[in-house]
């Protein structure tokens, strides 16, 4: 750190050791209901297919794989670099490169280290030491050094693997603040009581969000390793929810700045905002991984083209135009999305158009009584038609609900009218963060509307052409 010695025995000093799991618990909850209902989601989902379920569950373990990374600083991501990465698409190994050399050699360690983790899961053993050391060599197995700051300037040392630090690793926060992690000599103790209490009764007995944000935070409360132990600890944290719901939590880069307020207010005993910043990411990848297995089950676009040519004020403190805008704002995401399939899904003899149409805002709309949710007034009509002489048409719409007293973890919907198919997305998922998961998942979502219109579609014209024999 540049200090002199006499500094690091202060910043030893300081060291607030991690809560024990009785005092965690005790100031902790989880919103069971979302997390019920989410995880049913994908469990009840008709005709579940296992080869797109784990599509999906390889799709989220990527993501949460290359963004750990880009947290560290190690390179940089964006949405759509973390996404083709993720979904595998065509181009995703030149985009992969063009990043710089090393960074796909730290993408696929991290990848590795993932799947250890899913290992540990699956075993269902309690974690041990030696789990989390091997979990640091794995996640770290392609880089070499790491930065050290003495006094005499920075410099790059190399970086002992799956081995406790022998130096200390205090760093000085955003703010410009020195922080105190676990003095060397205590380390060994202080992951040996972590270790203790992740095998404690009560902590087995937990929720697996209240189990991923207490081991992720004791790990970063210690900082055991020389480096990498923010990349350790996302991991760790995932072993718990690989053991519940089998899959990661997905910590983007866009979380970054969220993800390190949520800790420093723990460090300030707030534990409840980090555990509900990781339910809030647990949430985002169920819903991610319950729309590609919807995504998947779709019918074939290019199967479907074939046979035509030969588918307010509120509780949470927002104003009622904020929720309208939240309205508007969703409709104008699906609305982009929507336009993009159907640009990819026509042929001379279909042509399909969107058309969002504005009507009475939330604001001017009466609420009948014991409603939880009020039209907002607009809607999406969404139509294909066919060329003659076989010309029949496939339309749908989707009308917008906003929630009556919305809070931010309430849920702005399009359901379909005289359907049952609906697309939501929560109120700060869409006014705080304009999530990169709420983007791609509606571009799931257009694929999938614009497929099924298509196939109705075909259905319709080869009716009418057995008509014209």
């Amino acid at each position: 750190m540049g200090e002199p010695e006499t500094n690091i025995h202060v910043l030893d000093a300081a060291y607030k050791p991690f809560p024990t799991f009785e005092e965690w618990a005790s100031r902790t909850s989880v919103d069971t209901v979302r997390w019920d209902r989410y995880n049913a989601a994908i469990k009840n989902r008709p005709n579940l297919s296992p080869d797109a379920l784990n599509r999906a569950y390889e799709i989220v373990k990527r993501a949460a794989a290359l963004d750990t990374g880009a947290i560290e600083g190690l390179y940089e991501v964006d949405r759509g670099f973390t996404f083709t990465v993720a979904f595998e698409t065509a181009a995703w190994e030149v985009e992969l490169a063009k990043r710089g050399e090393n960074v796909r050699p730290l993408f696929e360690a991290q990848l590795h280290a993932y799947d250890y983790v899913l290992d540990l899961a699956t075993k269902a053993e309690p974690i041990s030491e030696a789990a989390i050391r091997v979990l640091h060599e794995e996640v770290c197995r392609a880089q070499a050094t790491y930065r050290v700051m003495t006094a005499v300037g920075p410099q790059e040392q190399a970086l002992p693997k799956g081995r406790y630090k022998v130096l200390p690793n205090h760093v000085r926060t955003r703010d410009g603040v020195d922080h105190s992690y676990a003095p060397v000599d205590v380390t060994p103790a202080e992951m040996a009581r972590l270790v203790g209490e992740l095998r404690s009764a009560a902590f087995l007995a937990a929720h697996p969000v209240i189990q991923a944000a207490y081991a992720h935070y004791g790990l970063v409360v210690i900082h055991p390793f020389a480096d990498g132990n923010g990349r350790v600890a996302r991991a760790l944290a995932s072993v718990f929810t690989y053991r519940a719901i089998s899959m990661p939590i997905m910590i983007l880069s866009e979380h970054k700045e969220a993800y390190l307020d949520a800790l420093e207010g723990a460090d300030g005993g707030n534990y409840q905002l980090f555990v509900s910043f990781l339910l809030a990411r647990a949430l985002d990848t169920l819903q991610l991984v319950d729309e590609s297995v919807r995504g998947a089950l779709a019918p074939n676009t290019d199967e479907s083209l074939t046979v035509i040519d030969n588918l307010y004020f509120s509780r949470g403190g927002y104003t009622r135009e904020q929720v309208d805008e939240a309205g508007r704002l969703l409709m104008t995401i699906v609305e982009e999305e929507l336009m993009k399939s159907i640009r990819g899904a026509t042929s001379s003899r279909v042509r399909g158009s969107v058309r969002l149409n504005d009507g009475l805002i939330f604001t001017s709309r009466p609420i009948q009584a014991g409603a939880q949710y009020k039209e907002g007034g607009r809607h999406l009509d969404i139509t294909f038609h066919s060329a003659p002489p076989f010309e029949a048409d496939a339309e749908r719409q989707y009308d917008l609900f906003l929630p009556k007293d919305a809070g931010g973890e309430d849920d702005v919907q399009l359901k379909q009218l005289n359907g049952e198919d609906t697309f939501a997305a929560r109120m700060d998922e869409i006014t705080r963060a304009n999530s990169g998961v709420l983007h791609i998942r509606a571009a799931i979502f257009a694929e999938r509307v614009v497929a099924e219109l298509l196939a109705k579609l075909g259905s319709k014209a080869a009716t009418m052409r057995q008509g014209h024999r």
